[in-house]
């Protein structure tokens, strides 16, 4: 057969992953890994949960005095960090590590069911490779956050399952299962898609491996609601349930998951035709129940990178499943495009899209943290790097409770009564206060009644860029800005 210059295009491509997904990765590292700062508003907030655990405080705690904290997932994630911190002291470190070998965790996995299904393992290291040139896979790749422990116990979960041997698939697999849920509590997609299989087509293993699955995670829920006197669901459930924007959904989608529009396109349509066969099997229904609820947890206000990841590693399953994924045959078209997209469009990713923003953020921290440590006292900040590095604590999550304001389940004149006391040495923001908000971003952290009482009441000290510092106004500058 004539080999045609389409095919030694997706070739040559093909060969580079690898080097390129070190490359990208090590890129990456350079742009984010810090041990005392981050430019993400979310990792701050994580990592001061781990810390309160590591000092035996509550996580799951009141809403209604300071500090004004929310922890929005299941402590699995936490309780490791925080076991870590114990040994290194406050560090983004620790939980950054974590998560780099959740996701060696993950290849592993991929790996495994490669060899399972083709024989060898290479088309499950290429699929490793791939995901860490996908933007959003790459992003959550060292970051202070739950969701790749939380994907790699559910694959794993999903290979025990399709080992096919009693204890697997009804005692191993449900465990892992709830260990995924447990780490984050929307991870639902694997047992829901495996407890799917059994009714179709083993029922007399359902009842034993949904008997476990209950078990498990019903213990755990018992003695968290005791010791929290029943706050632990109210954080994780009813909190938790932020405002829900439909009409996002597929701008997020595209936003995130466009990186592997191709592959996902491409399994979709093969997956529906399986879907109709009586053979169907596992890895079927996982991208089905994947997919769809990828699409529902989109319309969740702040839905992020890491709504994207599961879905982008189940669709590599399934491509080595059905295609063998590196080879394709008869598919060197939309494989060529596939690797042309990420190859070109990650590494612009990292140094324009993310890195000029993460430079500028690590270069004013340098500055920024010497000013913060000269006065003690509570610091307002999206930023909450700043508070935790700088010896305060971690006084408010803006984004939740801007968003509980919102839907009137926590009175944000609280907040702006310590603003009009001055109680706050410093604010910081990524905008100038002066000047009307314009960024959603800005939007979704700080409602009208809090920047009006930062305007009245604070006046800018210093524009560290890409960070606005403001200071207490005087006595007689309040009472100037009052007369007029």
């Amino acid at each position: 057969m004539t080999k045609t210059p389409l095919f030694h295009i997706r070739l040559l491509l093909g060969r580079l992953i690898p080097a390129a997904a070190l490359l990208c990765f090590l890129a990456w590292c350079y742009v984010y890994v810090r041990p005392a700062h981050s430019w993400d508003d979310s990792e701050p907030e994580i990592l001061n949960m781990a810390w309160r655990l590591a000092q035996n405080k509550p996580i799951y705690g009141s809403i209604d005095t300071p500090p004004y904290v929310h922890t929005a997932y299941t402590p699995l994630y936490l309780s490791v960090v925080a076991t870590l911190l114990h040994f290194t002291g406050l560090s983004y470190l620790p939980a950054k590590f974590v998560t780099f070998l959740a996701v060696l965790a993950i290849g592993w996995a991929m790996s495994r069911l490669s060899r399972l299904w083709t024989g060898h393992v290479t088309n499950g290291l290429w699929a490793l490779c791939f995901c860490l040139l996908v933007p959003a896979f790459l992003y959550n790749a060292v970051r202070a956050n739950v969701q790749m422990l939380a994907v790699a116990f559910s694959v794993w979960s999903f290979v025990f399952f399709l080992r096919g041997r009693f204890r697997d698939v009804v005692l191993w697999s449900p465990l892992l299962s709830i260990l995924a849920i447990y780490t984050k509590q929307t991870q639902l997609a694997a047992p829901l898609a495996m407890g799917l299989y059994l009714l179709l087509r083993n029922r007399r293993w359902f009842l034993p491996w949904a008997a476990v699955a209950a078990t498990a995670g019903l213990l755990p829920l018992l003695w968290l609601q005791r010791i929290t006197g029943g706050l632990f669901l109210r954080h994780t459930i009813e909190l938790n349930n932020l405002s829900y924007l439909p009409r996002e959904i597929p701008w997020l989608f595209l936003q995130h998951a466009g990186a592997f529009f191709p592959f996902l396109g491409l399994a979709l349509f093969l997956l529906l035709p399986r879907l109709r066969e009586k053979q169907r099997e596992p890895v079927d229904l996982y991208l089905l129940v994947s997919f769809l609820l990828t699409l529902f947890f989109l319309g969740r206000l702040g839905a992020h990178s890491q709504y994207v990841v599961e879905l982008c590693v189940v669709t590599l399953l399934f491509l080595i499943r059905t295609t063998g994924l590196a080879s394709m045959p008869g598919r060197s078209a939309l494989l060529a495009v596939q690797l042309a997209m990420v190859l070109g469009y990650t590494p612009l990713y990292i140094a324009l899209e993310k890195g000029r923003f993460g430079m500028a953020s690590q270069r004013a921290a340098e500055r920024i943290y010497p000013l913060l440590r000269q006065q003690s006292g509570p610091i307002l900040t999206e930023q909450g790097s700043f508070a935790l590095f700088s010896g305060h604590e971690l006084f408010i999550q803006l984004f939740v409770f801007s968003d509980f304001a919102r839907r009137g389940i926590w009175d944000e004149g609280k907040l702006v009564r310590e603003i009009e006391h001055r109680n706050f040495v410093w604010v910081i923001t990524e905008f100038p206060v002066e000047q009307p908000l314009q960024r959603v971003k800005d939007l979704e952290r700080f409602n009208p009644p809090v920047v009006d009482a930062i305007r009245s009441n604070y006046q800018r000290a210093e524009v560290i860029g890409p960070y606005y510092l403001y200071r207490p106004l005087s006595l007689p500058m309040r009472q100037s800005l009052a007369r007029q």
